[in-house]
């Protein structure tokens, strides 16, 4: 049966030069936006037409709307071209401009070698396709920095290694361990942070949200190197969770009041500090090492724990004195240049 609502075309960008001009006028093609061109995703898009351009034709496909559309007769049985009449641009107006601009400043030759995907609508199933585009973000769950780990050959050794009956996976909504029991791609940063470094900066890093994402969309760096590197083996991973576990189980038991007023906030703002100062005690050069003879499931059970409450103490009385007098200890507490003058 033929297409005669959806056609579904790849074309060289040079033969798009025509309507990449007319996205200068996003109203004429019926666009939803304009030209974002101080967006981080736009200039990403341009980068990349600049450093692989066929890989800048594959990102995406390019969404268009149109009254109607008459082939071009070519060799049979193919057309040569459509004549699209009445177009709209439903999604994809941004790497029409981003074509647009690299023609006007000459860079033809990267456009060369890309090649887009081009769907085009027509009749009832333009209207649909419009309608789902425009909600599009409503029904997809975007990619981030901790689906791309598994590109991490350091993760992915580690995901095929031993882990005692049990696995090892850092996919967003799979949690696994050892012994069926669940760890989350969070908490294993977080562990790792708490027993690496010199300083509490990973700590700090992984607390929160934001940081953990920065983390991970960066596998080049230094922070993610020290947490994510050759020597990680499973019994490395499972001490720091059960490290951190202790530490965190033992401030849970501590009086509500002793987070919950004055200083002592440190301990609601600012836990990873705590932990990360109990987890001191450890050996963290030994951490991965199989054959290390320090007594790492005797501690995490009997002192990691008496560690982290000593530490709340000394941290929140040094809190104290730096920072004397009522203020806003949200805001204060979880800085990294508090935390660096808490434990000098």
């Amino acid at each position: 049966m033929p297409f005669t609502r959806h056609w579904a075309l790849e074309v060289p960008a040079l033969e798009l030069a025509s309507l990449a001009a007319e996205a200068r006028d996003p109203h004429r093609l019926r666009a939803r936006r304009g030209y974002l061109n101080d967006s981080s995703r736009t200039l990403a898009l341009a980068q990349l037409l600049k450093t692989a351009p066929r890989d800048f034709g594959a990102v995406g496909t390019i969404v268009l709307g149109a009254d109607s559309v008459s082939p071009v007769p070519g060799p049979a049985p193919f057309a040569a071209q459509l004549r699209l009449n009445g177009v709209e641009c439903i999604d994809g107006l941004q790497r029409l401009r981003i074509i647009d601009e690299a023609i006007e400043s000459c860079q033809i030759d990267l456009l060369e070698e890309s090649v887009f995907r081009i769907d085009v609508f027509t009749e009832t199933e333009r209207a649909r396709a419009r309608r789902l585009h425009d909600r599009a973000d409503e029904f997809v769950n975007g990619r981030n920095a901790q689906d791309r780990l598994v590109s991490c050959p350091n993760i992915t050794r580690l995901m095929n290694a031993n882990w005692e009956r049990g696995s090892f996976n850092p996919l967003r909504g799979v949690s696994s361990g050892p012994h069926a029991v669940p760890y989350t791609m969070a908490e294993v940063t977080m562990a790792l942070a708490c027993i690496s470094g010199d300083g509490p900066d990973l700590a700090h890093t992984a607390s929160t949200p934001e940081g953990l994402e920065a983390l991970w969309n960066d596998q080049s760096s230094g922070a993610y190197r020290a947490l994510f590197h050759a020597g990680m083996e499973p019994v490395g991973v499972v001490r720091a969770i059960e490290a951190r576990r202790a530490a965190r189980d033992a401030l849970a038991t501590l009086p509500l009041s002793r987070s919950t007023r004055g200083h002592g906030r440190l301990l609601q703002y600012a836990p990873e500090l705590i932990i990360w100062a109990a987890c001191r005690i450890l050996p963290r050069k030994e951490l991965h090492d199989p054959t290390s003879v320090f007594p790492w499931d005797e501690m995490n059970r009997s002192e990691v724990g008496s560690a982290a409450i000593t530490a709340a103490e000394e941290l929140v009385e040094r809190y104290r004195r730096i920072e004397p007098g009522q203020h806003m200890y949200c805001m204060k507490a979880p800085l990294l240049t508090l935390w660096h003058h808490l434990v000098r």
